[in-house]
């Protein structure tokens, strides 16, 4: 669902709307800020690099859906449903699609904005308040799963909105193509988001506010955290799929080059790219294409430490910041 900086290309106004789409995106970073100097404390700070580290190796992650499409994890709803406010998902998301813009290549420069706003922002408060909703009568696991889903393919939903607007794919075609692909994809995002909250909330018990049962330590848990962040990013090295994700898949269709239930027969056509930023490790490998698993492997590591480290000194200096001691 990252959106590249071409498709700003094929209107006159694609970098007036990208410029705006920023503009949006930065209004609910401000504000997810100000959630962090209020919320935030010395035993939330590692979670919440363990949640960014995470997520960053899941969306490297993709998997086979079906009809030549795959998908990875949003994370939006996790991030906000762990940490209890869609604010968390906007702190959070917006550093790592940050780092994978400029990076990796993931997802483009002035394309940041619109990122931001779909998988943080549409999917961090879809996620959170669907989970609200429906915790009490279902509990968990399903509500969990179910926010999960919904934050997937509404965030999906909009992106299709928005790449009309900019007039690369007619809304006629992108809001049910992406409609479809994501609704599969959301399974993905639904299975994860549901097992990894039961697992967290069971050893970080205080999230759901259960002060009596004893939380794992906090050292522990980041350090178990990362290893499984590594673990699936290396995991998506060797095992995730070559088929084109949802977004790419729409492109295709749009361009004639898939059909909706049929795998790709051709490619993009891409417009041209309104900042041609050149990230040093592009496709997630350091060292380009020759370098092969072990550049990948390298990039992987390298992406899943910045996303933890930066996330940890961010939120540490908007602790300091906030002139509280944690109790």
């Amino acid at each position: 669902m990252h959106i590249p900086d071409f498709l700003f290309g094929y209107s006159s106004l694609g970098v007036p709307l990208g410029i705006l789409f920023w503009i949006i995106a930065l209004v609910f970073v401000v504000l997810a800020i100000k959630w962090a100097r209020n919320n935030l404390d010395e035993s939330k700070i590692p979670i919440l690099a363990v949640i960014a580290a995470g997520i960053f190796a899941l969306q490297a992650f993709n998997l086979p859906t079906g009809f030549g499409v795959s998908g990875h994890l949003v994370g939006g709803a996790l991030a906000a449903i762990v940490l209890g406010s869609p604010f968390a998902a906007v702190f959070v998301l917006a550093i790592v699609l940050v780092i994978q813009a400029l990076v990796f290549g993931d997802g483009g420069v002035l394309a940041l904005g619109a990122n931001i706003i779909n998988m943080g922002v549409i999917a961090g408060f879809v996620g959170f308040y669907s989970f609200s909703a429906l915790k009490s009568r279902v509990g968990v696991p399903i509500s969990a799963a179910v926010a999960g889903w919904l934050a997937c393919v509404i965030a999906a939903s909009v992106c299709a909105v928005e790449i009309a607007i900019i007039g690369a794919v007619p809304i006629g075609v992108g809001l049910p193509t992406m409609f479809i692909y994501h609704a599969l994809i959301g399974i993905i995002e639904a299975i994860i988001t549901g097992i990894v909250v039961v697992l967290i909330f069971n050893v970080r018990p205080e999230l759901t506010g259960n002060t009596e049962k004893k939380a794992m330590p906090v050292n522990k848990f980041l350090a178990i955290g990362l290893v499984i962040a590594l673990i699936v990013g290396g995991c998506a090295v060797f095992l995730a799929s070559g088929d084109p994700d949802g977004l790419d898949s729409t492109l295709l269709v749009s361009g004639g080059a898939k059909d909706i239930f049929a795998p790709a027969h051709g490619e993009i056509e891409e417009a041209h790219d309104p900042v041609g930023w050149e990230s040093p490790m592009p496709d997630y490998v350091l060292g380009g294409e020759d370098a092969g698993a072990v550049g990948g492997l390298i990039a992987l590591v390298i992406g899943i430490f910045a996303a933890l480290v930066v996330i940890l000194l961010a939120a540490r200096i908007v602790y300091a910041a906030s002139g509280r001691k944690s109790s």
